[in-house]
């Protein structure tokens, strides 16, 4: 599966770190406002942490890994607590080239040792990589719209999709509807998106709905659990 799209323009962000620009979906990756701040914000802050307290083994489903951030920062965070045992998987369907991840420089802003970063981000596609002991990665370069997902596997999803305007297909009620059969009990949705719209098709399908406070730049963001 070839991209089709042009090579995204490097930014940095307000918190001194980099996103990219898609001139395709006329959006960038991340907030302009800080890269690295909105990622630790939504979805480790107010995903991750909060259900690694209640259970340190986790599986973890993310549209899309891009460039490869909330991989990084999760593993990151995963190094604090003892007897983490974490199993990511990562959906992208335009994955980036490998020249671009390195121009993002996270590894050198996070500090992470640079066989983990490579074992996350420049290693191959479709397959499980064991990126330490007791961290496990799946990156897909499918469409997730077109595959079957586990049922009540994953404990909590990394929603990280382009916005509803500019890639409508992947806030549809039948993707979400896929994801919360693929969740535990008490799994959590972790979002930038507070529309009201997609605030409404999470309720309907059964979600537990949280907005909590956003990250700079943005007022709200949502949680939802399944109950």
């Amino acid at each position: 599966m070839e991209s089709i799209y042009s090579i995204p323009d490097l930014i940095m962000t307000q918190d001194g770190s980099y996103t990219l620009y898609s001139k395709e979906h006329g959006v960038t990756y991340h907030s302009r406002y800080g890269a690295i701040q909105e990622s630790n914000h939504v979805f480790i802050n107010s995903g991750f942490l909060p259900v690694l307290k209640k259970q340190v083994k986790l599986s973890i489903l993310e549209l899309g890994f891009g460039t490869g951030l909330n991989v990084l920062l999760t593993w990151k965070n995963s190094t604090d607590i003892e007897n983490t045992r974490i199993d990511y998987h990562s959906f992208d369907v335009f994955p980036l080239p490998n020249r671009i991840l390195n121009d993002c420089a996270y590894k050198e802003w996070l500090q992470i040792p640079t066989e983990i970063s490579e074992n996350i981000l420049m290693s191959d596609w479709n397959k499980i990589i064991a990126v330490d002991s007791s961290f496990n990665l799946t990156k897909y370069h499918k469409d997730i719209l077109k595959e079957n997902l586990p049922k009540n596997y994953f404990d909590i999803i990394y929603f990280d999709a382009f916005s509803p305007e500019s890639q409508p297909e992947l806030w549809s009620i039948s993707l979400f509807e896929k994801i919360y059969e693929s969740m535990t009990e008490e799994a959590v949705l972790v979002t930038y998106c507070a529309k009201g719209e997609v605030k409404r098709i999470l309720k309907k399908i059964g979600f537990s709905l949280e907005s909590l406070p956003g990250p700079p730049g943005k007022r709200e963001m949502t949680r939802a659990t399944k109950r």
